[in-house]
């Protein structure tokens, strides 16, 4: 082995670095941090993780790709048990959880959730309008209410507002 192999080979050594390709398959389904995938050759892989690490923690950030698109993979270990996707191209949804909270883009409904232990932002909202338009005017001739065309404009308001926001 000459001088360069060598270095190379102690470094892979040291380091512990595995070289490895990437490799492009397709996304046959989702399982929760996982997928399942279909390589060119036909060969279908389960179990490829959407996070880099094993992690049995609820604090995670997770693109899921969409079915049928097109992933790159990369295994950690050397392995086919040790694939994770790598880049996505078409994203399903966008999830990140730490301590609580959560913020979810979701492709297929095309809502936003952001939420934590104790609130959600869309079903918050929504209560607000309600109790606006609900609410009592006190004036000189006595208990009033909301005019009827500002009803008509907050419950507008409010069905754009679940259009957007999850209020689950």
């Amino acid at each position: 082995m000459d001088k360069s192999a060598k270095l190379k080979q102690a470094l892979i050594e040291a380091l512990g670095i595995t070289p490895n390709l990437a490799i492009t398959a397709e996304v046959v389904s989702i399982e929760n941090t996982t997928c399942t995938v279909k390589l060119v050759s036909e060969l279908v892989l389960s179990d490829v993780r959407l996070c880099a690490t094993i992690n049995e923690s609820d604090d995670l950030f997770v693109i899921t790709p969409k079915i049928g698109s097109e992933v790159i993979v990369m295994s950690q270990t050397g392995k086919l048990s040790g694939l994770f996707v790598l880049k996505v191209d078409a994203v399903e949804s966008i999830s990140y959880k730490k301590d609580g909270l959560e913020f979810l883009i979701n492709g297929t409904t095309g809502k936003v959730t952001l939420k934590n232990q104790s609130a959600n932002l869309g079903d918050l909202i929504s209560k607000l309008i309600t109790e606006i338009s609900n609410s009592i005017v006190l004036t000189p001739a006595g208990p009033g209410s909301i005019a009827p065309t500002t009803k008509a404009k907050l419950v507008l308001l409010d069905t754009k507002f679940k259009s957007l926001l999850n209020t689950d």
